[in-house]
């Protein structure tokens, strides 16, 4: 059985194309000359160019030509059952991304971060090679991989099998740093070569001396033991990019901040608003040449349009300020716009907020062609509320009781809300029959990081109780949902939540029929 030289027999089954140099020359339709020519001349089979990284340095692409990226490609669909994905592996993985590193890490009030130094040109060939053989691949074949999956002695950042051998080779790596956040109780993650460590406690134990100030700080101060583990493993610490942050400053992990909610930095934001305002200003062709100048290859608007994605992806596509901006750049690319449509979700997520007073708290909802509804309860005794939803609660709006009635347990809000901060609900269109599904959504005894509730049940009967038609349903409407939504299973509103919960007994919705009669009967 194969070894890893420093550790426990490593067990994978070795395809039959690695079972011989033969084997694997007949697999990519290759001669052993073509492989001698490429392990000599493979140099001048890669085009290198340099993108940029920051202000001061730049990335080294070392792209191979098309023959040589097909032989690669074969290879990888041989190498990648090879290895199995770590839970704190996202650079590289499927259905990972930077975005799912960051959530690992979302709302810890301690961050880590750390950056392995040169990690393409430190993973070298000779590695590539010995982790191979390790597998259990023989050794003419482990080399032939190493000519074809590298360049000047190292792996060539810009080859499709580059990102799988990083992984592989930080296998081991992956393994002790796990084992070392579980001793010091800290959440570990690695994207390439950014490595996370979080916690909510300070993290004294991956310090010698005391706990360093938020910000930069050179390596020497983490305890010897996490050092020699990377130094273990064939790598160094960045000593630039060695990064601590504490509950009193910003978290960001792989470029995303952590405190709260996943977020891009505002600085990013900025930018995007800045290129747009120069268009607003200057016209297409005057920011285009602007953009040009300071260093821009692409057009203007693919830039922008890629950045939007971005931000999209990270934030929602319902965010506001994802909206906001995608409606000022259609504005400004009328050929060329984005599509602003939420997602069923996202739009039933964004037209549900908080309602809130001095004497407690509820739900409202943005309801089509109505306005913003809520339980007459939930704003009784009150001419003026703050409405705010969960994703950005530091940022309340007043709002005025306009129609409230007691009886019906109804209340309608006026408001001077931008349209791009929310979405509104539709009322449902079929009739409400017993046996149907319903999901009833609100924020019940609500505290700052608490998603939307979501509770799926039935109707179990259409009743009337004191002239008021009522949906009873068989999930739990617990204290803080009343005033929002009663969901169909097309996501339209069917009621609103009136009360129920433990102590009730009996879980009720106003029928939306009953609101419709009320808003008909007030009408001048």
């Amino acid at each position: 059985m194969p070894r890893d030289p420093f550790g426990p027999p490593i067990r994978v089954a070795v395809p039959a194309e690695f079972a011989s140099e033969a084997a694997l020359l007949t697999h990519l339709g290759m001669t052993a000359k073509e492989l001698n020519k490429i392990r000599w001349h493979r140099g001048g089979m890669y085009q290198s160019f340099e993108i940029a990284k920051n202000k001061d340095k730049g990335r080294l692409i070392s792209a191979p030509d098309d023959r040589l990226k097909h032989l690669q490609r074969q290879l990888l669909r041989l190498l990648d059952p090879l290895y199995t994905v770590r839970n704190p592996v996202h650079g590289f993985v499927l259905q990972r991304s930077v975005k799912t590193n960051a959530l690992s890490h979302l709302r810890r009030s301690f961050v880590l971060n750390l950056d392995l130094q040169d990690f393409f040109p430190t993973i070298t060939e000779n590695r590539i090679v010995g982790m191979l053989e390790a597998l259990g691949i023989g050794s003419s074949v482990a080399a032939a991989i190493g000519y074809l999956c590298c360049i000047n002695g190292h792996l060539p950042q810009g080859a499709p099998t580059s990102p799988l051998l990083s992984n592989m080779i930080c296998f081991r790596l992956d393994r002790e740093l796990l084992n070392f956040a579980k001793v010091t109780r800290c959440i570990y993650t690695r994207y390439a070569d950014d490595i996370t460590f979080s916690s909510h406690r300070p993290m004294t134990a991956l310090f010698e001396g005391p706990l360093p100030l938020a910000g930069h700080f050179a390596p020497n101060l983490l305890v010897p033991s996490l050092v020699a583990l990377f130094a273990g493993n064939g790598f160094t610490i960045n000593p630039s990019k060695a990064h601590y942050a504490d509950r009193h400053s910003r978290r960001m992990v792989t470029g995303l901040k952590v405190n709260e909610l996943l977020n891009v930095d505002r600085r990013y934001i900025r930018n995007i608003r800045a290129a747009l305002h120069s268009v607003e200003t200057l016209g297409t062709v005057g920011a285009q040449a602007k953009y040009e100048a300071s260093g821009g290859s692409a057009s203007l608007a693919s830039h922008l349009l890629g950045k939007i994605a971005w931000i999209s992806y990270i934030k929602g596509s319902s965010d506001p300020v994802v909206r906001s901006i995608a409606l000022r750049f259609n504005w400004c690319f009328p050929d060329c716009k984005i599509e602003v449509l939420p997602t069923p979700i996202e739009r039933r997520d964004r037209a549900v907020w908080v309602v809130e007073h001095d004497d407690g708290q509820g739900t409202g909802f943005f309801l089509n062609g109505v306005g913003f509804i809520t339980a007459a309860h939930c704003v009784a005794g009150k001419k003026e509320v703050e409405i705010f939803h969960p994703s950005k609660h530091s940022n309340s709006f007043k709002a005025i009781v306009l129609k409230s009635d007691d009886d019906m347990d109804l209340a309608v809000l006026s408001h001077e809300i931008p349209a791009t901060e929310y979405y509104k609900l539709d009322q449902a269109a079929l009739p409400i029959a017993t046996g149907a599904l319903m999901i009833a959504v609100g924020y019940p005894k609500w505290a700052p990081g608490d998603p939307l509730n979501v509770r799926p049940g039935v109707v179990s009967t259409i009743t009337v109780k004191s002239a008021v038609r009522l949906i009873e349903v068989t999930q739990k409407l617990t204290q803080g949902m009343s005033g929002g939504p009663l969901l169909d299973a097309d996501g339209a509103v069917a009621g609103v939540i009136h009360k129920g919960g433990p102590e009730e007994g009996r879980d009720f919705a106003i029928h939306i029929d009953v609101l419709n009669s009320w808003l008909a009967a007030a009408a001048p």
